[in-house]
């Protein structure tokens, strides 16, 4: 009686726990390949359609929770929506019947989608070929579906199935989906299986797959992708079933969400993954966190810091720096004469054989670089602009701001073509600043010089020749006509005649003014003419070059202004949309092409800077 009662018992449980067990699973989980550690990514797929938000699920790992948890579905936003690309077999034993059916069920899911889902087409035969690439458009997707492609010999279903997966990649979504069709096993891929379910994994791609049975039928390959992505073989007997397995399967795949968080796992360790929906069931998966020093979790592609471009850069940089150094150490320092008198005189500062390493290399580079004709226009740019540095210093800090700005730049955006365009990009704007606060320096002397040189015209007519009247009224003047004004002074004393000085003055303010002050030197030295009325007559002249050059510069403000607005405002657009979303800008970044538009576009702003500039600048 005891045993009788005891089989019962196991009877009733085995019976109970039988549907169970052979129940399908209500959810399953799947990493999403876009996540680099400890931000995580899964793809988490229901069996029936319900709506998720944060509050109906909840994230272990090994039992602990996980912080920053998000749920999006495959619609809700751009970089989380989740593409399907659909794989369909094209060869000889799919012709007439069989490939109505796969069309007409391909139809069937595609009334399953969400809106918002993208889709792409890939048949294959002998060779796999995209027929739709990835598109939201309803249209679109009706009339690649319209057209039976062409029937051919050959079966590469692991190059088709490869294909789709870059399909997903190329597109930069966050993961994907690919339905694979085929009434055959695979005959000349130039992959494995093993290989494709690789590249799919590192992708975050799940691979379903939907066998046709025909006489030489063998489901080998299709179940084995299916069950190295995570994903579900199906099977039918006739081209009327795959409508319905592709209905399902639509309905399912639109049910995906994106579950992103953040790990708090160490280095080195296996993380077991648990998924629960609330009301719905669970699902899980697991991982190896990656170990110190590892870059195992970097998304696909290489680093930041070994693309080509980042390596020629920085090449440059480092070669650079070591000329540099070499021609300061290896160049024989003369003493300057300054250094000779400094060995007699105690003024109290540093004996010269006491500075610094760095203010040697800067006086070295001085030297070498004082002859060039570039180096003559900075340094007297820099003077008149008020800078108090010497050249040499200027160039140094300014190639030490380029490579700081550069290495933090592309360190804390993880893209070297910005880093490498902050180190090429910092003279030029050196130089651009160097030459606005010259050239205000310049419109200052110009608004002083009538008024000046009416002061100097009423010294004249007190007594004074040309030169005695400016150094009598040269202390009187604003800057920066007193100081230009002066120098010309100190030329005249060290032997220099008047005119020689005047012109070094127009040269320098650029001051065509000047340039007839300086015909009057000479017309007074060699004819003794009345000088101080006709300086009273270029005095006239430049107050009314004066009003017309403010005119000019009211009537085309808005040029100018519209100038500036349209060659910063791509740059803006450029680095805002990098700090927002990377990603988005990856193909800019991160492809050839993309640096071949960015330098094309770089290269048509600074042309049509340049018109502007042309347009609204005019020589008075």
């Amino acid at each position: 009686m005891n045993k009788l009662l005891a089989g019962g018992l196991a009877a009733l449980v085995a019976s109970a726990l039988a549907p169970a067990a052979g129940a399908s699973p209500t959810a399953s989980l799947s990493p999403a390949g876009d996540a680099r550690f400890p931000e995580r990514a899964f793809l988490l797929t229901l069996k029936e359609r319900t709506r998720l938000d944060r509050s109906r699920v909840s994230i272990t790992e090994n039992g602990g929770p996980v912080r920053h948890l998000s749920v999006q579905g495959v619609g809700a936003a751009r970089r989380s929506r989740l593409g399907v690309v659909l794989a369909m077999d094209a060869s000889d034993s799919m012709r007439g019947r069989p490939l109505a059916g796969a069309l007409d069920a391909a139809r069937a899911f595609v009334a399953q989608r969400q809106e918002n889902q993208p889709l792409a087409l890939v048949t294959f035969n002998g060779q796999a070929r995209t027929a739709l690439p990835f598109t939201t458009s309803a249209q679109a997707i009706e009339s690649a579906l319209s057209r039976p492609p062409q029937v051919r010999r050959g079966t590469h279903l692991y190059d088709a199935t490869r294909t789709a997966v870059e399909q997903v990649r190329r597109a930069h979504m966050r993961s994907g989906f690919v339905v694979v069709l085929s009434d055959g096993a695979d005959r000349g891929s130039s992959v494995t299986g093993a290989q494709t379910a690789a590249t799919a994994r590192a992708a975050g791609v799940r691979i379903y797959t939907v066998g046709l049975r025909s006489g030489s039928f063998d489901p080998r390959a299709l179940e084995g992708l299916a069950s190295a992505t995570g994903g579900k073989y199906s099977e039918a007997s006739s081209a009327a079933e795959l409508r319905s397995i592709y209905s399902a399967l639509g309905s399912e795949l639109s049910r995906g969400y994106l579950v992103r968080y953040r790990s708090l796992a160490g280095p080195g360790v296996r993380v077991d993954v648990r998924a629960r929906v609330r009301r719905v069931g669970s699902a899980a998966s697991s991982y190896t966190t990656p170990r110190l020093g590892s870059d195992a979790e970097q998304p696909a592609g290489r680093g930041a810091w070994s693309s080509p471009l980042a390596v020629v850069g920085a090449s440059i940089v480092v070669a650079l720096l070591l000329a540099l150094a070499l021609v300061a150490l290896l160049s024989g320092r003369r003493q300057t004469v300054r250094e000779r008198i400094a060995e007699f005189v105690d003024d109290g500062g540093d004996a010269p054989g006491r500075e610094g390493l760095m203010a040697r290399f800067i006086a070295q580079i001085e030297r070498r670089m004082g002859g060039t004709r570039w180096w003559a226009k900075l340094e007297q740019e820099l003077d008149i602009a008020g800078f108090t540095w010497s050249v040499g210093r200027v160039v140094m800090a300014s190639a030490g701001a380029a490579i700081a700005a550069g290495v933090l730049l592309a360190a804390g955006t993880a893209q070297p073509a910005l880093g490498l365009a902050a180190v090429v990009l910092v003279a030029p704007i050196l130089w651009m600043v160097v030459r606005s606060k010259a050239r205000r320096t310049r419109r200052a002397f110009d608004s002083q010089l009538g008024d000046h040189l009416a002061m100097v015209a009423g010294a004249m007519r007190a007594g004074h020749s040309l030169a005695a009247a400016m150094a009598a009224v040269v202390d009187d003047a604003p800057e920066p006509t007193r100081r230009e004004f002066r120098r010309a002074e100190t030329d005249v004393k060290l032997g220099a005649a008047l005119e020689d000085a005047l012109d070094r003055v127009a040269k320098r303010m650029r001051s065509r003014d000047v340039e007839q002050v300086a015909v009057l030197a000479v017309v007074q030295r060699e004819a003794g003419s009345n000088t101080a009325e006709m300086l009273n007559r270029v005095v006239e002249t430049v107050r009314e070059r004066q009003e017309l050059r403010g005119m000019v510069r009211t009537l085309t403000a808005q040029g100018r202004l519209s100038r500036w607005i349209l060659s910063l405002l791509p740059l803006a657009v450029l680095l805002f949309l990098t700090v927002i979303n990377p990603t988005f800008m990856d193909p800019l970044y991160k492809t050839s092409a993309g640096h071949v538009l960015m330098a094309v576009a770089a290269a048509m702003v600074v042309a049509g800077s340049l018109i502007i500039k042309r347009i609204v600048e005019f020589e008075i």
